[in-house]
């Protein structure tokens, strides 16, 4: 794949959730570490978590994606992508309705003929928490 497709396939979580689930066949590996979810070969329940970022409600917030670099080819490879999220509502327990957040984050990817087989992603938690007002870690410059 490169970055044109990957590119697609998050735009698909913009109310294209039927294209989005065709990326993934019946056996297949998700995970958000972050969120702590994690789903094998259960794509009613992909479904589902998808939904959360779906944008088909109009008034819930509002997720954007945006993907910045891609590191592999056809068979996989590391996605590096931005997150931006007008918040409508308070996000999965945080404080954030009236707010905007803009988080960076990588999606490793394995394909097989041309499905999504594997998927890991990691984004800047810390980031999110400190744009909410939230505890979070220090934010560090190196020189």
């Amino acid at each position: 794949m490169n970055l044109a497709w990957e590119q697609d396939w998050l735009e698909q979580f913009d109310n294209r959730l039927d294209e989005l689930m065709a990326n993934y066949p019946a056996e297949f590996e998700y995970e958000d570490i972050n969120f702590g979810v994690r789903i094998d070969n259960d794509r009613v329940a992909l479904r589902r978590w998808f939904q959360t970022f779906e944008n088909a409600d109009p008034d819930a917030s509002r997720h954007m994606f945006n993907a910045t670099r891609y590191h592999g080819d056809e068979h996989g490879g590391c996605l590096e992508w931005t997150w931006e999220i007008e918040h409508r509502t308070d996000f999965l327990g945080l404080p954030a309705k009236g707010k905007t957040t803009f988080v960076r984050g990588l999606t490793v990817h394995k394909f097989e003929a041309g499905k999504i087989t594997v998927e890991r992603s990691l984004w800047d938690t810390g980031a999110l928490m400190r744009q909410l007002g939230l505890q979070a870690p220090m934010e560090v410059e190196f020189r």
